[in-house]
């Protein structure tokens, strides 16, 4: 005979996904975020110059990054500053830390002369201990 289903059915679990998603959407914003704080010269988007020599420095001191991009803005870590700031910045880096180093993150197409601007300003603030960030060039791109 016909056995009719019972009105009481067993539901199904279901798996929501919809908060899993913006758990994940909120950990990747976190570490884009941190990412750019703890990688110095990465925060600010140029196009360095490349390079054929691999770096193998290990630096033990306190780094401060300043960034020179193609329209000739200047950039302390992400603040934008001119020259007379950047006096400053540089000054006050150094009395706070003596050993401090800078790295020069200078996009490609900037004007040598703003980067030889900011060399003098290091110069004047007393750090010796100047770098340029550049990137490997591809064994494809000689």
């Amino acid at each position: 005979m016909f056995k009719f289903k019972d009105d009481i059915s067993e539901e199904k679990p279901q798996l929501i996904i919809i908060p899993m998603v913006d758990v994940m959407l909120f950990l990747l914003a976190f570490f884009v975020l941190i990412a750019g704080s703890i990688i110095p010269g990465l925060a600010i988007k140029t196009n360095p110059p490349e390079t054929t020599q691999r770096s193998n420095i290990q630096v033990k001191k306190e780094i401060v990054t300043v960034t020179i991009k193609e329209n000739g803005s200047i950039y302390f870590g992400n603040k934008k500053v001119n020259l007379e700031q950047l006096r400053k910045f540089l000054k006050n880096a150094k009395v706070k830390n003596p050993h401090v180093s800078l790295a020069i993150n200078a996009d490609r197409n900037s004007k040598v002369q703003l980067l030889v601007n900011v060399m003098d300003a290091a110069q004047e603030a007393g750090i010796n201990s100047i770098g340029l960030i550049a990137k490997e060039r591809d064994e494809n791109s000689r």
